[in-house]
């Protein structure tokens, strides 16, 4: 089925033509001006689609813009582009690759869901927020480099990774939302100023909020924690 698009309006420019190349399966959209944001649900499920260019123009993706866009195998976001929105990439199922450009200073809350072919990801040093979920269930997501940019990691940012070994958590960080890493089967080693001295849990200010398991049957909590966060010790 060729894809259609129906609300123009929502890149940013209006469009001129788009034309649908059968032997390539590639559809060609051109525009009246700069496209300087992806809006809300822009290609939502455009499963057809193996890779998208974004044009330097673009500072902005918005909610769900490449939501189950599960035919894309690779995506690089331009320097240009400072805000992942919401569900962004979400269900991108086959995006083994993916690049953040230097100026993007928040990945929204489940942008990178279930992206289970992820092998490994670069947040650059623009970025200060991780939001909730944003990498959960990326479950062949065997390393990540959180950059000393960072102050906030959400809750469940990267729940379900069951492939992650070690995380090291900078010392920028003032915030980890609760089970942050729950259900990271393969997780062996937290590193950083919230790590306990073992390297098996995160503590925040009393609040045990993500455990390591690495297949321990036994494990005595510090003296220095008064709480217990959702989901720590989930998996």
């Amino acid at each position: 089925v060729e894809p259609t698009f129906d609300d123009a309006l929502t890149f940013g420019a209006d469009v001129v033509s788009n034309v649908w190349d059968s032997e390539t399966k590639r559809g060609i959209i051109a525009f009246n001006g700069d496209v300087t944001m992806i809006g809300v649900d822009a290609f939502n499920n455009c499963d057809k689609f193996t890779g998208i260019t974004l044009p330097e123009s673009v500072t902005s993706i918005g909610k769900k813009a490449f939501y189950y866009c599960d035919g894309l195998t690779e995506f690089i976001i331009p320097d240009s582009v400072t805000t992942i929105g919401n569900s962004a990439f979400k269900y991108c199922s086959s995006l083994t690759s993916v690049t953040i450009g230097d100026s993007v200073t928040t990945i929204g809350d489940e942008a990178f869901q279930y992206c289970d072919s992820l092998t490994s990801v670069t947040i650059p040093d623009s970025v200060t927020t991780i939001g909730e979920s944003a990498f959960s269930y990326c479950s062949n997501l065997t390393s990540v480099t959180i950059p000393d940019s960072v102050t906030t990691i959400g809750g469940g940012a990267f729940c379900g990774c069951s492939s992650l070994t070690s995380v090291t958590i900078p010392d920028s960080v003032t915030t980890i939302g609760d089970g942050a890493f729950g259900y990271c089967r393969s997780l062996q080693e937290f590193k950083g100023k919230f790590a306990s001295k073992d390297g098996r849990c995160l503590i925040v200010d009393g609040t045990l909020i993500s455990f390591a398991p690495a297949g321990l049957t036994e494990y005595t909590i510090p003296d220095s924690v008064t709480s217990i966060g959702e989901d720590a010790f989930s998996g």
